[in-house]
């Protein structure tokens, strides 16, 4: 009997009594499988390439591939040839410290942490700190994962002990791994998450939940990134927002992404057919809306790069603009729907309900509401008294009693962490319990779920409740100065979109079709 015949046997022996009858036998007949499959191939022990050849044989479906790897877990269990999987993971991931050993480690432990430190026990403590933000199980389980294959990538470098700059290293693979497009951002990101939980809690023994910066804003060239500082500089000094000039500099790093330009050279060199396939890259990449905003910046960048006389020809003029039909008649929700409205309403939580009347009855814009404060609601007066972010006026609405009391519930009942004197009223669910970055997925999902359609339209984001708060209003034969005050508009010229929905006096301004067909004009003759 050969080592690998006796790894089996014993495999056998310690699971059947695990198991029942069925499914002992349906783990019998794979481990048989597996011993044929080696006798036929020349192996007689357990060994990584026994197990590779042996799983590659699958056929092609998952589950046949289930069923080869869990005989080889079982074998390599008892073999103890921590092989891996055609993932890169461990058959047999080896069992982490329980987290109460675990926490009297680190009571006598001062930070930052020395390199003898063994980096499982630095894994609990950190999955141990990390449940002090209410984390939701299956995200605490990707970032247990995650640590896991830092751990496997710690045991592949011959660690078994917590080391930075091993730990840096990792993240540089990981993000390699994601550039050469081989790596799903979210697997990136987490990754690159969880390792730096790590170090953070090893130098100072805590960590602070913030978002990391995940772009890469390297363009793979020194002389490239000076000419992209020096137009981001340029951009800088004309007042523009971050956000704009992050923008530019997206469509300046992904404009030499798609043209495949990576050294200096080729930008000088750069011709109408690189300009098309750069363009052509954005346009598989974005959406006509998307590449309305997007062809504009190009061609700024290309008329930034003639004047700086690294183009000699200003090619700007051949970037042309993407057409993006829009419909004038802004959708909003009619008024049919009122009662499947109000109905839907009661039953969504305190937090959406709040958000929906915000922008259902006081017509607040998306950024508004995320950016919310505190200090801009009167409970005394009733009022809201809001800096608006798109114009920079101030707008101040009643804060009438169903919205008042919609946004109580969600402090007093489901706001996270309502007594840190955190300034926005609308907080994330999950930690990091920071502000909403948008409501739109509030507003989408409610329509969806309670099957509410709008006119003129197939748009749910908060928008159509603002629109819909303007089509009540003009039903109500409300003054149009009155809906320029609500909507927080500097001028009546911004309202023209929204009196688009006023149907009743749309139809005054319709000519007859009387005249069709006859001739209107006098002198001459039908020949001239």
């Amino acid at each position: 009997m050969n080592k690998l015949e006796e790894t089996i046997s014993k495999v056998l022996e310690e699971i059947k009594p695990q198991h029942t009858s069925g499914t002992f036998d349906s783990r019998k007949c794979a481990l048989n499988c597996l011993l044929r499959f080696a006798i036929a191939n020349g192996f007689d022990e357990p060994c990584q390439e026994l197990y590779d050849a042996f799983t590659a044989d699958d056929k092609g479906s998952s589950d046949i591939w289930f069923h080869l790897s869990h005989a080889v877990r079982l074998v390599d269990l008892i073999a103890g040839t921590m092989a891996k999987d055609k993932n890169g993971r461990l058959y047999n991931e080896p069992p982490l410290p329980t987290e109460e050993v675990v926490l009297l480690y680190f009571q006598k432990v001062t930070f930052p942490i020395s390199s003898d430190t063994n980096i499982n026990y630095l894994i609990v403590f950190a999955e141990h700190l990390l449940r002090n933000y209410n984390l939701s199980q299956s995200t605490i389980g990707q970032y247990r994962h995650a640590w896991l294959d830092i751990r496997r990538y710690c045991m592949d470098h011959r660690s078994s002990s917590y080391c930075k700059d091993t730990i840096l290293d990792f993240i540089r693979e990981v993000s390699a791994t994601h550039e050469n497009g081989h790596m799903q951002i979210w697997k990136w990101k987490i990754n690159r998450k969880a390792a730096s939980v790590l170090i953070e809690i090893a130098e100072t023994g805590t960590f602070k939940w913030r978002a990391l910066p995940w772009r890469n804003l390297s363009c793979g060239d020194t002389e490239i990134d000076r000419i992209r500082d020096q137009y981001r500089y340029n951009l800088e000094s004309k007042n523009l927002e971050p956000s704009t000039v992050d923008l530019h500099e997206y469509v300046f790093r992904y404009g030499l992404k798609h043209g495949c330009i990576t050294e200096y050279n080729q930008l000088e060199q750069l011709n109408p057919e690189g300009i098309t396939k750069i363009v052509e890259g954005f346009s598989n990449a974005c959406n006509n809306r998307s590449l309305s905003t997007i062809l504009p910046l190009l061609r700024n960048i290309l008329r930034f790069l003639y004047e700086e006389q690294i183009l000699k020809t200003d090619f700007s003029g051949m970037v042309m603009s993407a057409f993006v039909q829009k419909n004038h008649i802004m959708a909003y929700i009619p008024a049919e729907e009122d009662d499947a409205l109000t109905n839907a309403l009661e039953k969504e939580t305190a937090r959406n309900r709040a958000i929906i009347l915000l922008a259902l009855k006081l017509g607040l814009r998306d950024i508004d509401i995320c950016t919310l404060r505190f200090s801009s609601i009167d409970w005394n007066q009733d009022c809201l008294r809001i800096p608006q972010k798109k114009t920079d006026e101030p707008l101040y609405l009643p804060l009438l009693p169903e919205v008042g009391n919609a946004i109580m519930e969600y402090i007093l009942e489901e706001r996270p962490q309502s007594d840190d004197g955190y300034p926005y009223v609308f907080r994330r669910k999950q930690a990091p319990y920071r502000k909403i970055g948008s409501a739109y997925p509030v507003c989408s999902n409610f329509m969806e779920r309670n099957g509410i359609h709008s006119v003129n339209g197939a748009s749910k984001g908060v928008h159509v409740f603002r629109y819909t708060l303007v089509n009540r209003l003009l039903r109500a034969k409300v003054p149009h100065q009155v809906i320029t005050d609500t909507l927080g508009h500097r001028s009546k010229e911004s309202d023209k979109p929204y009196l688009s929905m006023e149907a009743d006096m749309l139809r005054l301004c319709a000519l007859d079709l009387s005249l069709t067909g006859s001739i209107s004009w006098k002198g001459g003759s039908a020949n001239e």
